[in-house]
């Protein structure tokens, strides 16, 4: 489930002067409405203009509206101009020593700079932020920087120093009286205990949030609560109450007018559908909130709908479609990686990787069960492969991972080739061979609309090109065959020849190597055959076959 915090970047994490100009309150008005409404741009002209007119009578309305200005232009995305803006705030409070706007101006910085994925710098300022907040007395201020320290170290994986700036943030804004910001920190504090799974206590939280919430008569945060709520019960499992708190967080909606919360209800009743095992229904409410998320720009939304999505098609077997939204959730939650946005991102990856491998399994089990010859033959030329890709190419995990996506998807175009095509035993005709000979091409045209992470498209391409250039479906020769597709080619020859098919046995090893080194630099490349032959010396990496990849490639490294 996607887990949100609230974050500085919100419009409520912009306060307004202790004692505003009377010439600017309907300014600030105005400017918040249009805010509210996605009316960014004309915002920010409007704050500009009362800059540019002198409407902000004193240092104290002049610096909000540059911490305004800076915040609108966050939001879209441009630093700089929101860097600049924040100093200009800075500049006007440290001008007339006020400490309590230096801190605001001090909490925008930290916020660009984590925006841009800078935590360390963010870390430093908002302490100084917090600092300066404490100095002046300034509670408001105090509860947000803790909350953002607290976000920080969320999304390092720090819990306990999180639960502590959480907890802080709370009693900062319990002892000035701030009850929203209280029902905020309640908010934070939930999701952090639904993290690691304390759920009574984020069922707790949310209570008194609620509770809060409902004194107050804030409907907006009790939504975005109940949202909350109904996430926790699908943690555990608990369906109808998910649905309730769902219903509760959309009635509340509607009554405010918010279509804000609109892609974050069809997300949960996506997965409620989904559970239910209502698929038809499921897919409608996740490609709602797709559409929502991308009105929005909401990166987390959006990967967090691919991943949904691609559990759905992989209920329904439609590995093709699960592979593209894998794929787009893959892209995404890089993009939080590198903006430090998104608590436990990595465990998210690493979620997604395994559903990776999962699905080019299963195609490679499909290919294997239209054609009776190669039983097996997928995962074994992927073992093999990769521990010739880890001798040769590549000491990294990551890209040792992929080359096994492709490895595993080598053969996916034999999907499209008639099994009797495939399972005759006898000599092939002219055009059957012809049907053959087209699957890298048609492999290619399966996986057209999916952009891995890594390129895995050259390996099922051009596993079937020749050294000397004889070979399919290009003709391409020596060093313009891609590198990973010469790997994949060894091994995946290497487990023709010592496979039994339906028109051979199996050879033996010293067989099939006597047979391979006669076509060193004619099929096979040089210089990577001499590796090869390092790897395949004693044949030990044929006996880890049920411990994967991993530890195959640690193998062929240390030899």
């Amino acid at each position: 489930m996607d887990t949100r915090y609230t974050h500085t970047t919100s419009p409520e994490m912009v306060p307004p002067p202790d004692n505003p100009g009377s010439g600017i309150v309907e300014i600030l008005a105005l400017g918040q409405s249009l805010e509210r409404v996605g009316q960014r741009e004309e915002a920010r002209a409007l704050y500009d203009e009362a800059l540019r007119t002198g409407a902000a009578r004193n240092a104290q309305d002049i610096a909000h509206l540059h911490r305004l200005v800076s915040r609108a232009h966050l939001q879209d995305g441009e630093f700089a101009a929101a860097d600049a803006s924040a100093l200009l705030a800075l500049l006007v409070s440290e001008d007339v020593k006020d400490e309590a706007g230096r801190g605001r101006a001090i909490n925008m910085l930290a916020s660009i700079q984590w925006n841009q994925g800078n935590l360390d710098r963010a870390q430093r300022l908002f302490l100084q932020a917090r600092e300066s907040a404490i100095n002046s007395g300034e509670a408001r201020l105090a509860a947000m920087t803790a909350t953002n320290l607290g976000m920080i170290a969320t999304v390092r994986g720090e819990h306990d120093e999180a639960f502590s700036y959480h907890r802080s943030s709370l009693a900062d804004a319990r002892s000035a009286g701030l009850a929203d910001e209280a029902m905020m920190a309640l908010n934070n504090l939930g999701l952090l205990h639904a993290q690691v799974k304390r759920f009574e206590l984020a069922h707790e939280a949310y209570r008194e949030a609620l509770e809060i919430g409902a004194v107050l008569g804030d409907r907006s945060k009790c939504m975005l609560t109940q949202l909350n709520v109904a996430r926790l019960h699908i943690q555990q499992g608990n369906l109808p109450a998910a649905r309730a708190a769902c219903d509760e967080a959309t009635m509340m909606a509607r009554q405010l007018g918010d279509t804000h919360t609109d892609g974050e209800a069809a997300h949960i009743y996506g997965i409620i559908a989904r559970a239910n095992g209502d698929i038809l229904a499921a897919e409608a409410h996740f490609l709602t909130a797709e559409r929502c998320a991308n009105a929005r720009k909401d990166l987390i939304l959006q990967g967090e709908t691919a991943r949904e999505l691609a559990e759905l098609y992989h209920l329904q077997g439609r590995n093709r479609q699960m592979l593209q939204r894998l794929n787009q959730a893959h892209r995404l939650f890089a993009q939080l990686r590198a903006r430090n946005e998104l608590a436990d991102v990595d465990r998210r990856t690493a979620l997604l990787e395994s559903d990776f491998l999962d699905v080019a399994r299963k195609w490679g089990e499909s290919i294997e069960s239209k054609d009776l010859y190669t039983q097996g033959h997928c995962i074994r030329v992927a073992d093999l492969g990769c521990a010739l890709w880890a001798r040769v190419c590549a000491d990294d995990d990551t890209s040792i991972f992929w080359f096994r996506i492709g490895a595993l998807l080598h053969d996916v175009g034999k999907l499209l080739v008639p099994a009797t095509v495939l399972n005759k035993s006898g000599k092939l005709t002219v055009d059957e061979w012809a049907l053959v000979r087209r699957h890298p091409a048609a492999g290619v045209e399966l996986l057209a609309d999916t952009e891995f992470p890594w390129d895995v498209r050259p390996i099922v391409e051009s596993h079937h090109e020749r050294w000397d250039g004889t070979g399919y479906p290009h003709g391409l020769a020596g060093e313009a065959i891609p590198l990973a597709a010469r790997v994949l080619c060894i091994a995946d020859v290497y487990d023709a020849l010592t496979s039994k098919r339906g028109y051979k046995d199996a050879l033996s090893h010293d067989a099939a190597m006597a047979l391979m080194r006669a076509d060193v630099g004619t099929q096979f490349d040089p210089t990577l055959f001499i590796a090869f032959e390092i790897i395949v010396r004693r044949g030990t990496w044929r006996d880890t076959p049920a411990q994967g990849f991993a530890a195959i490639t640690a193998e062929s490294r240390a030899l």
